[in-house]
């Protein structure tokens, strides 16, 4: 890597992860997440990064109705727990020039932590948005999220990824 490369910014993308509104409804211990997931995905388009959906094979057509797809904003079937696993998500990333992705999903402690997993694993940097996520279990999202929690534990979302509110989404830039 070039010091040019460093300073070049990297091209994000938003990955909006099982937001199917049984799901959202189901799986959430936060009754925000569907309205920040929202606001979210606002600031995302407004930085002009480019959006993934990705939904459970069964629930594609179930997105929750603050969530769905605009314009040419893809779809992905996915039927594993995280986003990469047999779907065509990194290559189409890699396609896009794609280096960072942004993370907002149910279940933090599923979905969530599975794909940032991967996607740290495979070269991306990470950043989760922390209140456009939620979990059934209100002390597995903190545990993730907050790295004052359980700072010994190796688990946490802070350590592979940067862990972001609303009011930093609107930093990025696609």
């Amino acid at each position: 890597m070039t010091t040019a490369d460093r300073t070049t910014p990297a091209r994000t993308a938003f990955l909006a992860l099982d937001f199917a509104t049984y799901i959202v409804e189901n799986f959430s211990h936060d009754h925000d997440v569907a309205a920040n997931a929202a606001k979210a995905l606002e600031s995302a388009r407004a930085a002009g990064l480019p959006v993934f959906h990705i939904v459970h094979e069964a629930m594609r057509g179930q997105l929750h109705p603050l969530l769905g797809p605009v314009g040419d904003e893809p779809v992905l079937a996915k039927s594993t727990m995280g986003a990469f696993a047999g779907t065509d998500l990194d290559a189409r990333l890699r396609a896009s020039g794609v280096e960072r992705v942004v993370i907002a999903g149910v279940a933090t402690s599923g979905t969530v932590l599975s794909t940032a997993r991967w996607a740290y694993d495979t070269g991306y940097e990470v950043a989760v948005c922390a209140d456009a996520c939620a979990d059934p279990d209100a002390r597995a999202h903190a545990a993730l999220i907050d790295a004052s929690v359980f700072p010994e534990s190796w688990i946490g979302l802070w350590r592979i990824a940067r862990v972001l509110d609303l009011s930093e989404l609107a930093d990025l830039r696609g």
